[in-house]
């Protein structure tokens, strides 16, 4: 194995399973940003600032190890909001629910028959975690949010934001409502300037929305809801629009369903260049199904991008939380291998794109940590925090965090044909 434990984390009582990574001191590096929040309101109660190696730079709220659970996504992101060349720290605070609603069997809070006040996007000065900003959002919108240019800024200055499963909003920068669409959004959307105006258009559930929130088409969910979205741009400069519910499905910009293939669950959806015989393939977690007669193990798919499944990998049993991500491992500027982790008791595996496993990262756990402690669930994900070039694994829960590297060496043929007369 080629990976190097980069750092383990002693998470304290502010470990999480919310984890955002963005350089928060200003000193060029990349920090970590641990999200805590109250189960089962979804209600953001901590965040706590450290750098890669989790000395603290600065904490707000109260940690607790009851905390560090997530039910759903957070809407909290770290951005240079204002483009002073310096990251915030922005998040939802929740208004209150006057009259909440739960989930059917459950103590679990979605949304309310009635609310007080408004939701409030809270913005933070990345060095400090001091206030420095807030506006009102509709009181509604706390479940997750996205950075958009809505309104033709030239830069990703305005909001989408979403509640749980019915509405969607756009927010200009100022705070002012620009639109507001109800249907079946799903969990994230997806963007991108899909004709070329200078402004975004948000692909949320089973539709499309102009900048302005003009739908441009929406296809009846049924009783699905999108689990995953995803938008990538073709080498003709046309879109492609993947989604994952029930099965994996790739539309054209105009709504027309390319092909579609029935899964049990296909939970993570992305895109990108696995391999060198055609410029894009579609990747897919397919949760399976852990449960009744139907019972199917999770499993890991690479399309082509006319639907053409070139492999298939069955994950280890247990595996029905397991999760996606593209990582660039190798180096070369774009992600070419798979991360795939909660993988059942296996540990993540990082997948090229002929579908080998071409290394494993387990969570690492400091040494104080029990053994109760080193079953608690984990989530992961990528980002160049090292400096090499490539993204390292970043694994990070309730009761720990930790970060690998790839450890071989990056032929870079500047560095090793070296000569006083450069320009290779």
């Amino acid at each position: 194995m080629a990976a190097h434990l980069v750092s383990a984390i002693d998470v304290k009582e502010f470990g999480a399973e919310t984890l955002r990574v963005g350089d928060l001191n200003g000193d060029g590096a990349p920090d970590l940003l641990f999200t805590q929040s109250h189960f089962p309101t979804r209600r953001i109660t901590c965040l706590t600032a450290t750098d890669i190696f989790g000395r603290v730079l600065w904490q707000r709220g109260e940690p607790s190890l009851d905390n560090g659970r997530i039910y759903s996504d957070l809407p909290v992101q770290v951005y240079d909001w204002d483009n002073d060349g310096r990251n915030e720290v922005l998040y939802v605070r929740q208004a209150h629910y006057a009259e909440p609603i739960y989930l059917a069997g459950t103590e679990i809070v979605e949304h309310a028959r009635r609310y007080e006040g408004d939701a409030t996007l809270v913005v933070l000065e990345g060095a400090t975690g001091e206030e420095k900003a807030s506006l009102a959002l509709p009181a509604p919108a706390d479940d997750c949010f996205l950075f958009a240019d809505l309104t033709g800024r030239g830069r990703r200055e305005d909001l989408v934001v979403k509640d749980r499963y019915w509405n969607v909003w756009g927010i200009s920068h100022e705070g002012a409502v620009l639109w507001s669409w109800e249907g079946s959004p799903g969990h994230f959307p997806a963007l991108g300037d899909f004709d070329g105006d200078g402004r975004d258009e948000v692909f949320v559930g089973f539709a499309l929305l102009d900048h302005d929130g003009r739908v441009l088409f929406a296809h009846d969910p049924g009783d699905a809801h999108q689990d995953a979205a995803y938008a990538v741009r073709l080498e003709d400069g046309s879109w492609r629009l993947l989604f994952g519910n029930h099965g994996i499905h790739c539309l054209t910009v105009a709504g027309e369903e390319l092909w579609h293939h029935p899964l049990a669950e296909a939970q993570h959806v992305v895109a990108g260049r696995f391999r060198a015989d055609s410029p894009v393939q579609v990747a897919v977690i397919d949760r399976g199904q852990p449960r009744g007669e139907g019972r199917a193990p999770a499993t890991l798919y690479l399309y082509d991008l006319d639907g053409r499944e070139l492999w298939r990998r069955e994950q280890p049993p247990g595996s029905w939380a397991a999760a996606l991500v593209a990582i660039d491992w190798l180096g070369g500027g774009a992600p070419q291998c798979l991360l795939v982790y909660s993988r059942g008791s296996e540990p993540p595996a990082i997948y090229d794109g002929d579908g080998n496993v071409i290394d494993t990262c387990p969570m690492a756990y400091t040494p104080e940590r029990s053994e109760e402690d080193r079953r608690a669930h984990y989530y992961g994900s990528r980002a160049d925090v090292w400096g090499d070039s490539r993204e390292e694994v970043l694994l990070f829960g309730s009761r720990g965090a930790c970060i690998w590297a790839n450890a071989r060496p990056l032929a870079i043929p500047t560095l090793y044909n070296n000569t006083l007369y450069p320009g290779m």
